[in-house]
């Protein structure tokens, strides 16, 4: 009866609704409609579907949810006291309401309609509908859509289990989620554990994560902390002589390991699920999650570790991102995009594109003029003053070269006898750029600039060490990835699907690993030679007035990568000549 009765509520309200809207969508023209359309996405996506992604490396096993750690409590051991600092706060009659609150609703309605501002009134069991099937645009649809799914909901779960989702899927600032993990980084103890200040501390910020940040506005949270304290007192679960105790909220310490590679495996991920199935990025995210997917990586976590303590090290203001990849597996063994710990950071490794000044000339320059010619690096070329359409590049320097090898010249890294080779082969180079798949790649860098690194968007660090995988490999390229494999619950195995290419040929790849030998030997690589390597090369790269420090080596099998840098482009005349990009890369590869 109380169901019976509750839906004709709810359809009389719905209907209301309806009739003031004119932007609701074909598919939720009726009430019908809606109501079949909220039982099927509860049905096809129950709440306990939400699974971790687990990223494995090295037989360990990291849980993560949406790309984040969260510690989750069941039904069993949600604690009393957070249960009620949460009905008492945001849902007074939740036990009584079958996911709706009339009275809440229709305050909400009537304030909506006479001004600008959002009103509230939804539920826990909304909020919940909202976090978990939604998203928090402010429009009256998506209002309608969390009201039926709250009911939907309600019918198909206990309070229990509604309250427990709630609290392990609220935001509690700072990439915490979940009321668990976030009792664990600010008071360094399990939720069972908080006496009724600290919960009561804990329970202000999910209604504004932004607004009530413990670490960046306390004074904000404890006045609604305060709030949340009479509401207790209000429902008779303090006393009113209770008082509330200081806290201090302990800054937060990430719990994931390595975030910088564990963000961009999680990323890549999605990117090879959506690929494989032909589905939308979002689409791949819910299904990773739906299905538990446990991802195999190739991290090498000490390498990882000398990566990121080498750029920490690095001197303010220069940033830095690191790429490290096995030439054999084509897996990616570490990669590092920023100096914090933290995760959700923005990851140069992956993110940043810049001009890669001289390290791009053996991909564009010097392999493809090997191809075309049949030259050694015995051969010369000119590198005398030089002006093809309009661009008049020079050496570093300002030096007046006659004619040079091909040897001396990527040793060097002269830049007027790389134009002349260039201007040989133009097609030839950009036709064997194509496979990289280098994203921020346009028509305008079709031009002799690119030959010496001048691109319009740039390249990452990811893109560029994966290109020079093709110097390990024999001329083929195969472009390389974190993911070993992705497992999912139902037993299903994906793996990437990438193919093998020729860039070259073999006779050519010689030739050009004996280059980038002799610039560890005795060109601008010299400062990172290793004479125990079986075998080390690389390339260095800069840009005008070292705005951007570029360096990709190989050591045996190993290909690393390294660009160092501001995120706004400034000058680093102190490191002119200085190699520091060799120097950090050397660090990172020395056993």
């Amino acid at each position: 009866m109380r169901i019976t009765t509750g839906y004709l509520v709810l359809l009389g309200l719905t209907m209301m609704l309806l009739f003031s809207l004119f932007s609701i969508k074909d598919e939720l023209k009726t009430a019908r409609t809606l109501f079949f359309w909220a039982d099927e996405q509860t049905t096809r996506h129950p709440l306990t579907s939400y699974q971790p992604i687990t990223v494995t490396y090295e037989n360990k096993r990291v849980e993560l949810y949406d790309g984040l750690r969260r510690d989750d409590l069941t039904p069993r051991t949600l604690p009393k006291k957070v249960e009620q600092a949460f009905v008492a706060i945001e849902d007074q009659r939740f036990y009584q309401h079958d996911g709706y609150d009339i009275t809440g609703i229709l305050r909400a309605f009537t304030k909506n309609q006479s001004d600008s501002k959002s009103q509230g009134g939804s539920t826990i069991t909304q909020q919940l509908a909202r976090m978990t099937y939604l998203t928090n645009e402010k429009t009256y649809t998506r209002k309608i859509k969390e009201l039926l799914i709250a009911v939907s909901l309600e019918q198909k779960y206990s309070k229990k289990e509604l309250m427990t989702a709630y609290v392990n899927q609220a935001y509690f600032a700072n990439n915490i989620y979940g009321i668990e993990l976030a009792a664990k980084s600010y008071f360094n103890k399990p939720a069972r554990e908080l006496n009724w200040s600290e919960i009561s501390f804990l329970t202000a910020i999910p209604n504004n994560p932004s607004l009530y940040d413990p670490l960046r506005f306390p004074e904000n949270t404890k006045k609604r902390q305060q709030r949340i304290a009479q509401a207790l007192v209000r429902d008779r679960v303090l006393t009113k002589d209770f008082t509330i105790s200081h806290v201090t909220p302990r800054s937060y310490k990430p719990r994931v390991p390595y975030p910088d590679y564990i963000d961009a495996t999680v990323q890549a991920a999605i990117r090879m699920t959506a690929q494989q199935h032909g589905w939308s990025e979002k689409h791949a995210s819910e299904y990773l999650h739906q299905q538990g997917a446990i991802i195999s990586t190739y991290l090498d976590s000490a390498e990882q570790r000398r990566a990121k303590e080498a750029l920490r090290r690095l001197p303010d203001p220069i940033e830095g991102a690191y790429v490290g990849i096995d030439g054999q597996t084509h897996g990616v063994t570490a990669l590092v995009g920023y100096k914090s710990n933290l995760t959700g950071q923005f990851n140069r490794a992956v993110q940043s594109y810049r001009q890669p000044g001289s390290s791009i000339k053996p991909l564009l320059v010097y392999g493809p003029y090997l191809e075309k010619t049949k030259a050694r690096l015995s051969s010369t070329l000119d590198g005398s003053p030089v002006c093809i359409d309009g661009y008049c590049p020079s050496n570093s320097g300002n030096r007046i070269l006659g004619q040079v090898t091909i040897a001396d010249a990527i040793a060097y890294s002269y830049n007027t006898p790389a134009i002349r080779a260039f201007a040989v082969s133009f097609q030839e180079g950009l036709k064997s750029i194509r496979p990289f798949h280098f994203s921020q790649w346009t028509r305008k860098d079709d031009a002799f600039t690119s030959a010496l690194g001048g691109l319009q968007y740039g390249i990452s660090p990811f893109e560029l060490t994966n290109a020079y995988t093709v110097f390990v490999n024999d001329g083929l390229y195969r472009p390389a990835s974190m993911i070993k494999s992705i497992t999912f619950r139902n037993g299903t195995v994906e793996r990437p699907q990438e193919k093998e290419q020729r860039i070259w040929s073999s006779q050519t790849n010689r030739e050009l690993r004996a280059g980038l030998k002799n610039v560890m030997t005795y060109g601008t690589g010299r400062k990172g030679y290793d004479p125990s390597a079986r075998y080390i090369g690389g390339k260095t790269g800069t840009t005008n007035d070292n705005k951007d420090m570029w360096f990709v080596g190989i050591k045996n099998q190993h290909i690393g990568g390294i660009w160092l840098g501001a995120d706004r482009p400034r000058p680093f005349p102190a490191e002119a000549n200085a190699t520091l990009q060799v120097q950090t890369w050397a660090t990172i590869l020395r056993p």
